[in-house]
């Protein structure tokens, strides 16, 4: 597996971040709703920019980029879900995908301070075997029933993992 970065993200990563965003629309929209039109547009790409930036100066979420070398390959972020746990996201480029840096990732995550997190949490459909591994090897638990949510024209089913920080 190829040693990949975790990074705050930062204001000066803007330019590369838009371009990954861009050039991995597709790919991304095949598994999650997509963000719209207008995210892809500069300026409204910056203002969400700034959107997450605050957030994270105010401990709402944390927010990182993916980092091999000097080519960003995903992100992965954190954003409270209720006064104890996190709801962890993340993303890999279309042509990063089965190289272990999700996985690596996660771990590295698992190693940072979290202020205010006592355990944290992911969904990933049922049909995402992928990130379903990424959460086991990470070290996530399968909790609970499978949820079921209509999205464009089909019926998805998630299923929740979680992760103690009080271990």
């Amino acid at each position: 597996m190829d040693r990949v970065n975790v990074k705050a993200l930062r204001l000066q990563d803007e330019e590369l971040l838009y371009a990954f965003e861009c050039a991995n629309r597709i790919h991304f929209e095949r598994s999650v709703p997509s963000r719209g039109d207008a995210y892809y547009e500069p300026e409204s790409f910056h203002q969400a920019l700034q959107q997450l930036l605050s957030e994270q100066a105010d401990g709402d979420g944390c927010y990182y980029l993916m980092w091999y070398d000097d080519t960003i390959v995903g992100r992965l972020n954190v954003h409270h879900t209720d006064a104890d746990t996190g709801e962890v996201g993340y993303r890999v480029g279309a042509e990063h995908g089965g190289r272990g840096y999700a996985t690596a990732a996660l771990r590295q995550l698992l190693t940072f301070e979290l202020p205010g997190f006592k355990r944290l949490r992911a969904e990933t459909t049922s049909d995402n075997v992928a990130s379903q591994r990424v959460l086991v090897r990470a070290g996530f638990i399968r909790d609970g029933e499978a949820r079921q949510l209509e999205w464009a024209g089909r019926t998805l089913t998630f299923y929740t993992y979680v992760y103690p920080l009080d271990r």
